[in-house]
């Protein structure tokens, strides 16, 4: 399917991208999600930063170039950043699962988030950085701590829903990648709201096991069994 034709018509572009696009660190050991400490968490941030993967890089460069001149938002359920390193306009992206990036009270004792490259020093030294409100340890900010503060996203949503609330009646294209079932309240089953609701949506979803569509957005839908990062690579700009 070629993304360019799909996209030609669209005043609006939505695009989900799913769990398929995150880096698993495979090379690195991981304790259990909801009881890693910071310093796996920031052994996490340096593997990411020093080991890029290029085949996602490469997908991410593709769709940049094909959403060049477009208007788009980009919502990502992945926390590695990788995204944020394309040429994918930053301001058009929202990570509700939370970023490598930023740190939060274990407790979340305050709204307030913190970048990681403020306690860099600390980190490198393997030490715990605390917070700086009750003395506690500082977290990563995203959805695998016990306590997730969504405050590092909330803005960038708020900012994504009135960018929504703006497709009613317009063409909208709906691209969903490698978007699975550990989230669907985030991406899969709002894009198929959009797409019901909205009689001049089309919708796109690629994923190598769940492509299927639901009944309800069949007639305004493609799906396409492919694995979602190749789908990319392979289109032609």
């Amino acid at each position: 399917m070629d993304l360019r034709e799909f996209f030609q018509d669209a005043d609006m572009i939505l695009i989900g991208i799913g769990e398929n696009f995150q880096d698993k660190f495979e090379e690195i050991d991981v304790a259990d999600e909801k009881n890693i400490t910071v310093l796996e968490d920031y052994n996490r941030k340096k593997y990411l930063d020093g080991n890029p993967k290029s085949d996602v890089t490469e997908a991410y460069e593709k769709l940049a170039e094909l959403l060049e001149g477009k208007n788009y938002f980009v919502v990502t359920l992945c926390t590695d950043d990788k995204i944020y390193n394309s040429n994918i306009k930053a301001d058009r992206i929202v990570a509700p699962c939370g970023s490598y990036s930023f740190l939060q009270c274990e407790d979340v004792c305050t709204e307030d988030i913190y970048p990681v490259e403020d306690y860099k020093d600390v980190l490198d030294k393997e030490e715990e950085p605390v917070c700086p409100k009750c003395g506690k340890k500082l977290l990563m900010n995203h959805i695998g701590v016990k306590k997730y503060s969504e405050e590092g996203y909330l803005k960038k949503w708020n900012i994504y829903m009135k960018w929504l609330q703006g497709s009613l009646n317009r063409k909208i294209c709906i691209l969903e990648l490698g978007v699975g079932m550990k989230y669907p309240s985030v991406i899969r089953w709002p894009f198929e709201k959009v797409t019901l609701i909205n009689n001049k949506a089309k919708f796109m979803r690629v994923h190598k096991q769940l492509f299927q569509l639901t009944e309800e957005v069949r007639d305004k839908g493609v799906s396409v069994e492919e694995n979602p990062i190749d789908f990319l690579r392979n289109q032609i700009v």
